[in-house]
Order: structure tokens, then sequence, then C-alpha cells
């Protein structure tokens, strides 16, 4: 016979888990667990939430990157696409194994935040902001689309613990490393250039300034990461910078639109940190002379960490002012992993056992309610927001695989068409992809007719059909198909998309259908 767990019981678990973490034999283990247990819940919601879609075209772009590994590309530099390279060499490729490639990125940055966090906190403290850290959504929610921004999270973590830990001892190991994860992150995103300055800004406003500049460190750390970031500036200047280009087009229209845009941009920063900063106040109730003390702490290495902080989400504000470029609160998600140390520092604030406990509960309690509300997600999503075509492109793409291989025993050489549906239809048929607006027509169409390709649009995109009709004309063996696609979820129907593709066959096989 079956007994159910009484709430004596599931106290009882719960506090063998709080002894466990408190453990200092038992600590370093614990967390791991529960960080996997954390990345396995974020995995299942995101998988169950999105069955009703593909990827999104932003991780299918890094999965044809990784294909082709460059030293840049036209919209980012190339350290993403190389993270994905590596991962999909252990892992078989799926959607799946790219939901977790994104939950054990965001464990990962949660155990660096961890090791930085237990460096300058007592073990409760630490624990406690570990967990406030899960209630801001770059931890869980944003940073499960695996991407550039995602991709920053872990770097800048690393890059902030090894600097710290430069600036504390004379050592050349922790500046060469803080240079080299400065300067792979920096081939995350150019975005880091935040970083870089908030760390060089609070290194110069540090009364240990003399000391720390007339050692080697900050020498160390340029020249890492100039090595780091050598072969990526000689492919900018062979390439004619098309990343900084792309990343320079984020311009507001007007210093008054510009104005707008950055105090949305400061309001939105203190939106996503909210809960955590919320969580924190009501189950400690700092005193007025704790929270002056947080501020402005009389310990200078807790003051260097909460220069960093503040640079890292307030400098890009009047830079973005001065520039006109606008910015977006989504750039700060690797910026906030120093908060609970700000927060919780001071000795003036004291975090009990049952402050622990609550913060732990509710972090967990929101995690399982999340995931246990991803069925109703899915239908929400299935249901009120009707499918961009790119996010039915697995459809698309059987219906290509069957009829391609009617006709040719060959793997199909490339997918062409607009960017987005491109990409995703490549992903899905695990082939290369082209897009219409970045490639030269005459170009593609040799590439097709020698490689064979399948040309892929909307079937309202006249634009798209247009540059396909060019590339066909004068081709043999084209097969022209317009397919309505459409998919079910727990049986409630789906809207239906309409594509259009061209399969133009490869050479030989065009040569053996004649």
């Amino acid at each position: 016979m079956t007994s159910l767990a009484t709430p004596r019981t599931r106290r009882s678990l719960i506090e063998r888990w709080i002894d466990a973490l408190l453990d200092p034999k038992r600590q370093e283990l614990t967390v791991i667990l529960s960080l996997a247990v954390y990345a396995a819940i974020w995995t299942a919601y995101r998988t169950i939430a999105t069955w009703p879609r593909d990827l999104h075209a932003d991780v299918t772009e890094l999965y044809a990157w990784s294909r082709h590994l460059a030293f840049g590309y036209d919209k980012h530099p190339p350290f993403s696409a190389l993270v994905a390279r590596v991962w999909f060499s252990v892992v078989p490729v799926s959607d799946l194994t790219f939901h977790l490639l994104a939950t054990v990125n965001i464990a990962l940055t949660l155990y660096i935040a961890w090791r930085t966090l237990r460096r300058y906190l007592p073990a409760e403290k630490a624990l406690f902001g570990l967990a406030s850290l899960t209630l801001i959504p770059f931890f869980n929610f944003i940073a499960l689309k695996y991407n550039a921004n995602a991709v920053l999270l872990p770097l800048w973590a690393l890059t902030i613990h090894c600097f710290l830990r430069a600036f504390e001892a004379r050592s050349l190991l922790w500046p060469a490393l803080a240079g080299l994860f400065a300067g792979a992150s920096m081939l995350g995103k150019y975005w880091s250039i935040v970083l870089v300055g908030a760390l060089g800004l609070g290194a110069l406003l540090d009364p240990r300034r003399a000391r720390f500049f007339g050692s080697p460190a900050p020498w160390l750390m340029i020249v890492a990461g100039g090595l780091v970031l050598a072969p990526h500036v000689a492919w900018l200047v062979e390439h004619h910078f098309p990343s900084f280009a792309y990343a320079a087009a984020h311009e507001s229209i007007g210093f008054a639109d510009n104005a707008l845009d950055t105090l949305r941009y400061l309001a939105g920063c203190v939106g996503y940190a909210a809960l955590a900063l919320i969580a924190t106040w009501a189950l400690l109730r700092p005193s007025r002379a704790a929270l002056a003390e947080s501020v402005w702490p009389a310990d200078p290495q807790r003051r260097l960490i909460v220069i960093v902080q503040f640079l890292m989400i307030v400098a890009p504000a009047p830079v973005a002012l001065a520039s006109g470029i606008r910015i977006v609160p989504l750039w700060t998600m690797p910026a906030w992993t120093l908060l609970p140390i700000v927060l919780l520092s001071s000795p003036l604030i004291e975090v009990g056992r049952d402050a622990l406990r609550r913060m732990l509960l509710g972090a967990t309690a929101l995690a399982l309610a999340i995931l246990a509300a991803a069925p109703g997600v899915a239908v929400a999503i299935h249901v009120a927001e009707p499918p961009e075509p790119f996010e039915y492109a697995s459809l698309l793409a059987e219906d290509i695989a069957r009829e391609w291989q009617r006709r040719s025993s060959q793997p199909i050489g490339l997918v062409a068409g607009t960017t987005v549906l491109a990409e995703n239809t490549a992903y899905y048929l695990r082939t290369d992809t082209r897009a219409f607006e970045t490639t030269d027509i005459a170009a593609l169409k040799a590439e097709a007719t020698a490689r064979g390709a399948a040309l892929v649009c909307s079937a309202a995109d006249q634009g798209c059909l247009k540059i396909a009709e060019q590339i066909v004309a004068g081709q043999d063996q084209i097969l022209r198909s317009k397919v309505w696609l459409s998919r079910p979820l727990f049986g409630i129907a789906g809207t239906t998309v309409q594509d259009v593709f061209f399969l133009v066959l490869p050479g030989q096989a065009a040569a053996k259908a004649n």
C-alpha cells in the first residue's frame, strides 16, 4: 500500500536539502545537482511550451554558421557559432538538444555566479543570492533561446570573476584569464564593450588603482584579449566590417525618440530585476543604514563590485544619448551576476535559515508552477498566435525531402530563400542555406545548378517568388509546388500557412532524369 507524503515529510526533505547546501563537505555537489535539476525543469518547459512551433530563426542561424566556421559573419562575431559546433560534435542535432544547450548555458552561468558569490558572501547569503538570480528572467525564460545574447552569460560571468581575482592578488593567471574571457565576450557580441568599459572604469575609480595599473595585470589583460580578437579583426578588415554595419544599424529616429528609448531601457532594466529585488526586500527587510552601506560600502573590493554592477547597467544610457544608438534592456542579460553581492554583502544584513528556506521554496515553487503551466502555454500559443512560415519549416522540409527523394539519390545541396524561412528549412534538412537578400543571384543560380537546391518562399511573399523564378528560369527538371501546412496540437487544429518551393536537381541527377 502506498502512502502519500505528509507535509511534515515534505518539510523534512526541504530541510535535508538545505542541510546539504550548508554542509561544507556536501555543498558543492549539492549546488551542482540542484542546478542540473533546474536545467532539466526549464528544458522540459521549453520543449513542451514551444511544441506547436519550430525553432526560432536566431537559433537555426547558429546551426548554419556552425557548419562553416569562420572568424566572423555578416551579423555577429563567431563565438556563438563555435559553441554550437562544439556542442553538436558531442550530441546529435535536434530541437531538444538545442533547448538543452540553452539550459546548460544558464546552469553553467549560475554555477560561475555561485563561485563568485561564495567568494564574497557566507554560505547562507550566497545560496540566498543564487536563488534570487533565478527570479530574473534572463536566467530562465529569455535565455531559453540560445543566440548571440545568451552566449554572453557564462563569458561575462567568467570575465568578472577573473577580473575581481586579478584585482585582489598579484598573480599572472587571473589577469590573463580575465583578458582571454573578455576577448571571447567580444567575439560573442560587440555589446561586450560595455563589460570591458565597466571593468576598466571601475579599476580607474578604485583607490587601489596605482598598485593595479603599476602591475603587469592590466597589460596581461590587454595582450590576452588582443590575441583572442586578432583573427576576427583581420577578418573584419578583409570583409570591410559587415558586422560593424549591422551593429550600428540600431539607431533611433531623432533625439526625442532616442531619449524615450533610453528611458525605456532604464525602466526595463528595473523591471527585469524587480521580482528579485522585491523578494529580497520582503524577506530581509534591510534597514536604511544597511541600504546606505550597500550602495557605498566602506570595503574597497565591495565598492568596486558595486561600481562595476552599476556601470554595466547604467553606463550605456549616456553613450546612447550621445551617439543616437537605440539600446534595449534585453542586452543587459549577462550583466546581473554581481547583483546579489551588492544587495547582501553588507554586514548589517543578515540571512537566517528561515529567510533562506523561504527564498529557496519560493524559487522552487515558481519554477515548478511554470513547468506545470507549460501545456497551457503551448495551447495558448497554438490558438492565439498565428504561426509565421518559418515556424512550420519542419513540415515544409518533410515535403521537400519526400519530393526530392523521388527524383534524386543525392543529398539536397542547399536551401535558398528569404533569410528566416530558408535558414529554418535548411536546419530541418540538415543542409546549407543561402539568403536571397545577401547573395549574388547569378552566383546562387550557378551553385543551385551544380549542387542542387530547394528554393523556398511564403506564398504571399511576391518578392521572394520573383527571385526564385529568376533562378529557375531556363533550368531543366524543375519542380514547383505549393503546399498548405498545418499542425494540430492535442486534437486542436492549427492555423494553415502556405508556402511555395522549387526543386533544382543537381547537374548529374537532371541529366539522368532526361
